[in-house]
């Protein structure tokens, strides 16, 4: 199969950016790698970075240029990760030059935030099918005639997640937490900065080692420091900016249980689906979160069983290869994804 993979990619393309900023990490890139490893030919395609190259018509420039592409590769399936730059029009025509592609949007945000529904919409009636980190049939008003909408995991890739901290005797960190902004977390019925969520937990589990990049004045970790960051702590906390939406969590879940950390959980999002009280700690406010940790931070052993045993169930469920397939037969297979462990709705 031929695969056009839309995104940013953060490519460089000059001085607008303080830092290359590099996506090592995201959910494209997993994509791409899966699908070389099982034999498509696979081209990436920066649709702002072409549009950054012109100051002045930079839009369209960019649905020139991926136009050009699709003429040239007609590929089999086009996959958009938040892909703004391409027009709708574009799309249209992009189905005149490759007949039969099937076109998918990718969607890794919260869904209940009204940039994130704009996006949604964005392409309601353009493309075959919408995937979103979050497994709510409410998705299916933006899925357009003949469409449908589905749940995607985030995916671990093995050229990514590398690490088992679980085998690691004595760490840097006992608690890692890394994030990109100041933006509020959802921490049991409060939203709470980052800073204000550290500060909390931080009081119920005193002593605790903390590694905390993006927050409090310490710079974010990119690229090969968020890699050493991951490899310097016996847990990470997954705080997300919601936790209760159904099956939504960061990406920066599966980094930590895929590098074999000792994971902590919102309960309500509704991972005790996918593990056991012995693979991941779930939690529903902060004084059982810290309860838990205090447990952890006092019996080594045990916190390295934790995460050995969810770095293993994240491998045989959510490697990158696998969910790859799955989104390849809920688009190309008659009567869609069967067999796996989450939901396989079409909704539409």
């Amino acid at each position: 199969m031929r695969l056009l993979n839309v995104a940013d990619f953060n490519w460089m393309t000059g001085a607008e950016r303080s830092s290359a900023r590099l996506s090592l990490f995201d959910i494209c890139r997993k994509a791409s790698l899966a699908a070389i490893r099982q034999g498509d030919l696979v081209v990436e395609y920066s649709d702002r970075a072409v549009g950054r190259a012109r100051p002045i018509g930079g839009r369209r420039w960019a649905n020139r240029r991926f136009l050009q592409v699709v003429d040239e590769l007609r590929p089999d399936l086009i996959l958009l990760h938040f892909a703004d730059r391409i027009s709708n029009v574009s799309l249209e025509e992009a189905r005149r030059l490759a007949p039969g592609a099937v076109i998918a949007d990718i969607n890794i945000d919260p869904i209940d935030s009204a940039k994130n529904r704009r996006r949604l919409a964005l392409r309601r009636g353009a493309v075959d099918a919408l995937f979103v980190t979050t497994a709510d049939e409410g998705l299916r008003e933006y899925a357009g005639p003949g469409a449908f909408a589905a749940f995607l995991p985030n995916p671990v890739d093995r050229s990514i997640e590398t690490v088992k901290m679980f085998e690691v005797e004595r760490p840097e960190a006992d608690i890692l937490y890394a994030a990109s902004d100041d933006g509020p977390r959802e921490l049991g019925g409060e939203r709470v900065t980052p800073a204000r969520a550290v500060a909390r937990l931080a009081a119920q589990a005193p002593g605790a080692r903390w590694l905390t990049p993006g927050i409090g004045g310490v710079p974010p970790a990119r690229g090969a420091a968020y890699l050493e960051a991951l490899s310097s702590a016996r847990m990470g906390w997954s705080l997300s900016r919601r936790a209760s939406l159904p099956l939504y969590a960061s990406d920066r879940m599966a980094h930590l249980m895929g590098n074999g950390l000792a994971t902590l959980i919102d309960a309500r999002a509704g991972f005790e689906r996918f593990y056991g009280p012995d693979e991941a700690v779930f939690y529903r406010e902060v004084d059982d979160l810290g309860a838990a940790v205090r447990g952890l931070l006092a019996d080594d052993a045990r916190a390295r069983a934790v995460a050995e045993a969810g770095w293993r169930r994240t491998w045989a469920l959510f490697d990158s290869g696998r969910v790859y397939t799955y989104l390849v037969d809920q688009l190309f297979k008659h009567g869609g994804a069967r067999g796996y462990e989450w939901p396989c709705d079409r909704w539409g």
